[in-house]
């Protein structure tokens, strides 16, 4: 039952969960969730609250930090003194796409590192592992994330989720 808020509540707990298991807020799963669901375009935060049953602070602090991930964004309505917020199209890609060049960047952390450091047995093996692990991802996932937004752009690709 979609109106009775048992799977809202569910979906938020589930991505409270997986935002906690990645080192994030488990509360910015809660809102994020809550603003994927919603019936609205767009809440409030003394929505976001009432929703979710937590405090005003709880909703700041989440938001906050979705905001910074790119997740959401911030609505201001005119005439209106408080922000809204709502989930915000292309996020996911987005931050795929960030992900990625983080990969490059440890690469090329670990190779710097190599250089400096490649002397010493242990380190090299270690620096090595790292900088081979992330240069063949580096190389290989931007191909499969360009191949999955040529998809998306002609017309979303069929996922385990998607209804037939």
């Amino acid at each position: 039952m979609a109106g009775d808020g048992r799977m809202e509540r569910t979906l938020g707990q589930e991505m409270a969960l997986l935002f906690g298991s990645g080192g994030s807020p488990p509360m910015a799963g809660r809102v994020w969730a809550g603003l994927l669901v919603a019936a609205e375009p767009y809440l409030s935060a003394a929505e976001l609250a009432e929703k979710l049953e937590v405090s005003a602070g709880s909703i700041s602090m989440a938001t906050r930090f979705l905001i910074r991930l790119g997740l959401i964004e911030r609505i201001r309505l005119p005439g209106e003194r408080r922000d809204h917020f709502a989930a915000r199209p292309g996020a996911i890609a987005d931050l795929v796409r960030w992900r990625l060049e983080r990969l490059s960047a440890t690469e090329d952390v670990a190779a710097r590192a190599l250089t400096e450091f490649g002397d010493r047995p242990l380190a090299r093996e270690r620096l090595t592992e790292i900088h081979d692990v992330y240069a063949w991802y580096a190389r290989e996932l931007p191909a499969l994330h360009e191949r999955f937004l040529a998809e998306f752009a002609l017309g979303r690709p069929q996922s385990r989720g998607s209804p037939a």
